[in-house]
């Protein structure tokens, strides 16, 4: 993005030492204007009500997902203790086989 805004200036700084005095002050008040509009939308997507929406739904989004993968951990961790266990011959005498099984649920917040 700053290579771009380089590239441009450049630009612009060679197609205005061709230019006439006059051609070059109104080049210059253009893109002045043209900064000032770009910098005021970015002002408005910023504080826009959808924008904020989007940043809490991401940040939700984010939350549920640190959710899942702890609790997935948490699985299989326990699902490798049991393969460790079973491994080395710490099974039940019975030869009954144990299953664990673990279920997360995760809940979306409305606003």
């Amino acid at each position: 993005m700053r290579h771009i805004a380089l590239l441009t200036a450049a630009g612009l700084a060679l197609a205005l030492s061709a230019c006439s005095k006059a051609d070059q002050a109104k080049t210059d008040a253009d893109v002045h204007a043209a900064a000032s509009d770009v910098a005021q939308a970015g002002h408005e997507v910023a504080t826009s009500p959808v924008v904020q929406k989007a940043g809490e739904s991401l940040k939700d989004a984010a939350h549920d997902t640190g959710t899942v993968l702890k609790e997935t951990a948490k699985g299989a961790v326990s699902g490798a203790k049991a393969g460790y266990a079973e491994a080395k011959g710490d099974h039940p005498s019975d030869d009954s086989t144990t299953t664990t099984t673990t279920t997360t649920t995760v809940e979306k917040k409305t606003h």
